[in-house]
């Protein structure tokens, strides 16, 4: 037997009926990939627990321009294959977890008493 002989013996396909007997048509998805808002939410920048702490307890400059900026930070570090980023604004600075774009730490200018930062594979100035 032939494989299109099963597909003869099995018949046409029809829309199902549901309880209530409505027929159920899917409904095809509206293009091929994420929608605006998943890229929208993946291309946000999330702050970790101790950053937040950080940022709260030393008052350290943080608001919705300063979040588009470590963004940017973190999309040119991913462009260029960086796992672990530190970021430099003004005089702030972040280690940044590029592939979930978290901010692991922040840290003032003015508190930097040894200036060095390990665990990093490149620096980004924003």
């Amino acid at each position: 037997m032939k494989v299109s002989d099963y597909f003869r013996a099995i018949g046409p396909i029809s829309p199902t009926e549901i309880s209530g007997g409505a027929s159920h048509v899917p409904t095809p998805l509206k293009g091929s990939g994420p929608s605006e808002f998943q890229k929208l939410l993946e291309r946000q920048v999330t702050l970790s627990s101790h950053a937040q702490t950080r940022i709260e307890s030393r008052s350290l400059p943080w608001d919705a321009e300063m979040e588009k900026r470590i963004g940017r930070g973190i999309d040119a570090a991913e462009q260029k294959g960086s796992r672990e980023a530190l970021i430099l604004a003004d005089n702030l600075a972040v280690i940044a977890n590029v592939k979930s774009r978290t901010v692991v730490t922040a840290i003032d200018r003015s508190q930097m008493k040894e200036q060095v930062f390990t665990n990093i594979d490149s620096a980004v100035l924003v």
